[in-house]
């Protein structure tokens, strides 16, 4: 193969893998919010990243809002943050956070919103969640692990 026709395969690869997310090893990314507060309790989020604003919007128990965006290849930096309210509470988290979320969730980062917190389920269908965020005091909760840190 030509050194010319060699360049032409390479790009032709490089622009399919940045401009469709194909050849990435995760592709598009997937957040969803769920509200798990209870029945008759309406969740309140605004999310967006330095690009995006997704807007507010108000879930009523059991609904969810989900989002897919590709994230960075070369320079993992994407980052998107919601605001929650529920009753008198508010908080900000990170729903998706590219340095924490590619080997984590990889491509769905699903939470639960629950009345103790914001929690992400476990990746690879299993049951539980990996960490929740505690509306009190702001900090992370390790589940499997039993700890705490400052909330990142």
């Amino acid at each position: 193969m030509s050194f010319l026709l060699k360049k032409l395969v390479l790009l032709i690869i490089l622009h399919v893998t940045l401009s469709e997310g194909a050849l990435l090893p995760y592709g598009k990314a997937h957040v969803r919010l769920t509200n798990l507060l209870g029945s008759g309790s309406s969740l309140t989020i605004h999310c967006q990243s330095k690009d995006d604003d997704l807007g507010v919007h108000v879930l009523v128990f059991k609904d969810s809002f989900e989002w897919s965006f590709k994230p960075k290849f070369f320079i993992p930096s994407t980052l998107f943050f919601c605001k929650l309210q529920w009753q008198s509470k508010v908080m900000s988290f990170d729903s998706y956070r590219e340095t924490r979320d590619l080997q984590g969730c990889n491509k769905y980062c699903y939470w639960d919103v629950t009345p103790d917190g914001p929690c992400m389920l476990k990746h690879g269908g299993n049951r539980g969640y990996d960490f929740c965020y505690s509306w009190d005091n702001k900090k992370i909760v390790g589940i499997e692990q039993g700890h705490e840190q400052d909330m990142p």
